[in-house]
């Protein structure tokens, strides 16, 4: 793992490139494994007969702790993933984070329940966020950061996951709202090269356990004709709308969503005409 310099050693950390995976880390996942059952991937674009590009950028839905965790556990390509910084320092931080936020806030358990779970991942998790390879994210004027280290990321060809949804009142099946850092990424990297990378969108489900891959869409493209709050609704519905598919029906889904052309010229439809008419009143935050 190679690490990053900072200036600001008081306030952030350096973060490490996760560019090789210890012997630990394949027992931990190894380990995992028996503990959780690998999803069916029902991928879109190897339907299509192609792959991800290299340099990009991979959304996906919390589904509580099950998406990150099975994203980790299951996926064979190195990548690096954006996670709450409180969580990347010490015990006192982790655990006020874990018991008041993620136990507490999100995942809506008890007191007890959540002074426990705090307690006890609270001592574990430096091990597990080791292995995860994690960007910590900051809500203030640190945010340059977490930006900064995820365009690095890219430029070494590991992959940056964002789990982007608004989850201040629970996890919802329907997915409300998203926060639009992953768009902040795109815009930065193509400040610095150029080039409009591609953002895929992924859905996790836990019931039947299935880890569907969408399209790609890319933030520049879509600017030309939409603002910034209509871009993450459509990403929004987009997340939203992969639940839906399945082995069965992942063709037939290709030719009536959105990412089968960002404009289907012959029927002189955009992308907006391929959602339902309500997608866009959403408000979503930046």
């Amino acid at each position: 793992m190679e690490k990053i310099e900072t200036k600001e050693t008081k306030k952030v950390k350096p973060i490490y490139f996760k560019t090789k995976y210890s012997l630990l880390n394949k027992f931990w996942w190894g380990l995992a494994k028996l503990f959780k059952r690998k999803p069916v991937t029902i991928d879109l674009n190897e339907l299509k007969g192609g792959a991800m590009e290299e340099k990009r950028i991979m959304l996906c839905n919390h589904n509580g702790a099950g998406g990150p965790f099975s994203f980790r556990t299951f996926r064979k390509e190195k990548f690096m993933m954006w996670g709450a910084h409180q969580m990347t320092e010490d015990y006192k931080s982790r655990r006020k984070y874990l018991r008041e936020v993620f136990y507490g806030q999100k995942l809506k358990y008890g007191k007890f329940s959540s002074w426990f779970m705090s307690w006890f991942f609270g001592a574990l998790s430096p091990m597990f966020y080791d292995v995860a390879g994690i960007i910590p994210v900051y809500y203030d004027q640190r945010i340059r950061h977490t930006l900064k280290w995820s365009v690095q990321c890219i430029e070494k060809d590991l992959p940056v996951v964002v789990f982007p949804e608004n989850s201040e009142d629970g996890y919802h099946y329907n997915i409300k709202e998203l926060y639009g850092g992953f768009l902040a990424i795109s815009k930065l990297y193509y400040k610095r090269h150029g080039v409009d990378i591609p953002i895929y969108t992924f859905r996790y489900e836990k019931s039947p356990k299935k880890l569907i891959v969408g399209e790609p869409l890319y933030y520049n493209e879509l600017a030309k004709s939409f603002s910034e709050d209509e871009i993450l609704n459509i990403f929004l519905n987009y997340m939203n709308t992969l639940k839906d598919v399945t082995k069965e029906n992942a063709h037939q889904f290709l030719f009536d969503n959105i990412t089968d052309t960002q404009v289907a010229e012959e029927e002189n439809r955009s992308v907006v005409d391929l959602l339902p008419e309500d997608s866009l009143e959403i408000q979503s935050a930046n």
